[in-house]
């Protein structure tokens, strides 16, 4: 019996395993399709062929696309999460934007097709994601800015409109990915490349101090 159990363990792990490695590729291949062609206009079918996939694969894991499209995109909120730092008041200031503005201008730079699915999904008002902001960045934004205030008291920085602050910060690094073609064009290069992006981080941060009050 302990031998059997242990086969059908194996078994199970395995299965888990394909089913994650399955998803993974289903999901990358949805990011891309969604990025390229927008969330209407997107079928099961192109994510099938862009996944290598029979399209009764997809719906085998994803039942329609409106559930695939949730996973993406809480693939992507989850991303956002891991990689961008909470503020700390020991820290200070000066330190902690600069970091924020490095982590959101890396996102760019790194995951240019989730930006912009990202996006679309708020110009959509999809309610996934609507929900999400509603349920976790108001919260996060009230820590934030309780962190914010007690810079201001401790006069390491100038007061500023909070939501203001990171509504600018969001505009400014986010377009490096969701209008990707319009910085190409501007900067007249066919791809940015690492040092473009440390020129917008530098330029950022720059705006931010004088505008907080912070010597660069």
């Amino acid at each position: 019996m302990a031998i059997l159990s242990e086969e059908k363990r194996a078994k199970d792990q395995l299965k888990a395993h394909i089913r994650a490695q399955n998803e993974k590729l289903i999901l990358e291949a949805a990011e891309r399709v969604f990025a390229r062609q927008g969330l209407t206009k997107t079928t099961t079918q192109m994510i099938a062929d862009e996944a290598g996939l029979p399209k009764a694969n997809i719906h085998y894991y994803f039942r329609s696309k409106k559930d695939l499209l949730e996973a993406v995109l809480g693939r992507i909120l989850a991303l956002w999460l891991n990689s961008v730092s909470q503020f700390k008041y020991e820290d200070g200031p000066k330190a902690c934007l600069t970091r924020y503005i490095s982590e959101k201008i890396e996102q760019s730079q790194n995951h240019v097709n989730a930006s912009k699915v990202f996006a679309m999904a708020l110009i959509g008002e999809e309610p996934y994601v609507l929900e999400y902001l509603r349920e976790y960045f108001v919260g996060e934004l009230k820590k934030e800015s309780e962190t914010i205030e007690r810079w201001v008291e401790d006069g390491l920085m100038k007061p500023v409109p909070v939501e203001h602050l990171f509504i600018s910060l969001w505009a400014m690094t986010q377009t490096y990915a969701d209008f990707d073609a319009q910085v190409k064009i501007l900067l007249r290069t066919p791809e940015l490349d690492d040092e473009m992006y440390d020129d917008a981080k530098s330029f950022i941060k720059r705006m931010v101090f004088a505008v907080c009050g912070i010597d660069d």
